[in-house]
């Protein structure tokens, strides 16, 4: 009997938990969601990078400035370590937001452009207008737009995988040409017979193209969009900057 109680206090208990969770997430998916999203307050006038490069940018330590929690340098996380690495996480005009070894531990936070080095004006610059491309790159992706500029994976993001995809290298470069067909299911009258040899007529539906979706692209980019009897492309075509290469 004791150990029937105990059992049943101990499932009552996870029981007991488990509602305590959904009511403050919602659902399992949001938990997870919750989990494995940054607390991270992004703060005006900085541009983050962790979502923007494949590979993140390193730099040295070079003097042993301090670190603050905030731009506006509200509170003090440390001093740095000189002559090791820093990983850069944001920018801003003023500071820089870095991870580092400080005297006081391992830091995350705000520092002045003077403390590290191997990072300089021009890619400062060149990080900005990554941001201001994927910003616009991510407008047309959430309307299901494409535009002059863009690569094949940002198409790809926008209208999903093409139907078609061919691919042409000469000594001119690389050409690449992928194609959306758009279908409409069409009724269609048919005579067939039933199981005692009788003929009746019923209406099946056929998947008939209706509009296809031509893009071209010169050295991974898109240079021209064709579009027959479609609605893919609405309004005049949009012209995004090409990637900015930064190493």
């Amino acid at each position: 009997m004791i150990v029937i109680k105990y059992f049943v206090r101990d499932r009552l208990s996870v029981l007991l938990t488990a509602l305590a969770v959904l009511l403050v997430f919602g659902s399992p998916e949001v938990l997870v969601a919750q989990l494995g999203k940054s607390n991270l307050r992004q703060e005006e006038g900085a541009v983050y990078l962790e979502d923007l490069l494949e590979k993140p940018i390193q730099l040295k330590v070079v003097k042993s400035l301090p670190v603050y929690s905030s731009l506006k340098g509200k509170r003090w996380l440390g001093n740095l370590v000189p002559g090791g690495p820093a990983t850069l996480l944001a920018i801003s005009d003023r500071a820089y937001r870095i991870r580092a070894r400080a005297q006081q531990g391992q830091v995350a936070g705000w520092v002045s452009p003077k403390a590290v080095q191997g990072i300089d004006d021009k890619m400062v610059q060149n990080l900005k207008k990554l941001y201001e491309r994927e910003l616009l790159v991510q407008d047309l992706v959430s309307k299901k737009q494409i535009a002059m500029g863009m690569t094949l994976g940002e198409v790809e993001r926008s209208l999903g995988r093409p139907d078609n995809r061919t691919s042409k290298v000469d000594k001119e470069g690389r050409k690449d040409k992928v194609e959306y067909i758009t279908y409409e299911r069409v009724p269609q009258t048919v005579t067939r017979p039933d199981r005692f040899g009788r003929l009746f007529q019923s209406t099946v539906y056929v998947k008939v193209p209706v509009g296809k979706l031509t893009i071209e692209f010169e050295d991974e980019l898109v240079s021209s969009i064709e579009e027959s009897e479609g609605d893919n492309v609405s309004g005049p075509v949009k012209i995004v900057p090409p990637p900015i290469v930064l190493f």
